[in-house]
This record gives structure tokens, C-alpha cells and sequence, in this order.
């Protein structure tokens, strides 16, 4: 398990998940008001959920993602 980056603790694994039936989730330099533009990180399944590995901190509330 990694460290936290941020407080050092030991961080514990799961996913994030989002719904996303259209282009699934991207990656935004900046927030938009519509979902256009932005870098595909992950597909959505055939059930319109998407996916991603990582670790979260419960601590200090962050987050490690792996796509």
C-alpha cells in the first residue's frame, strides 16, 4: 500500500466510480459547464458505470487514481 502523499499515513485501495453512458470519464485542465472536450481516462462498461483503481487517504480526503 502507498503512503498518502499528503499526511504520510498508509493509504487504503478501492475505485472510484462514476456514470458516464457517453465517452465515459475524462480528464478536464478546467471545469466546463457541459461535459465537451476533455482527455479519455476510462471507458464506461456495458452498464454505463466507470471504473478507476486507486487509494484514498480517509484522513486528510485524498485521493491516488490509476488509469
Amino acid at each position: 500500500m502507498p503512503n498518502c502523499p499528503t499526511c504520510q499515513k498508509t493509504m487504503s485501495p478501492g475505485f472510484l466510480g462514476s456514470e458516464s453512458m457517453i465517452g465515459g470519464s475524462k480528464w478536464y485542465l478546467e471545469r466546463t459547464r457541459l461535459a465537451f472536450g476533455g482527455e479519455e481516462v476510462a471507458k464506461p462498461n456495458t452498464f454505463g458505470m466507470v471504473y478507476i483503481a486507486g487509494y484514498r487517504c480517509r484522513d486528510c480526503k485524498s485521493i491516488l487514481l490509476q488509469y
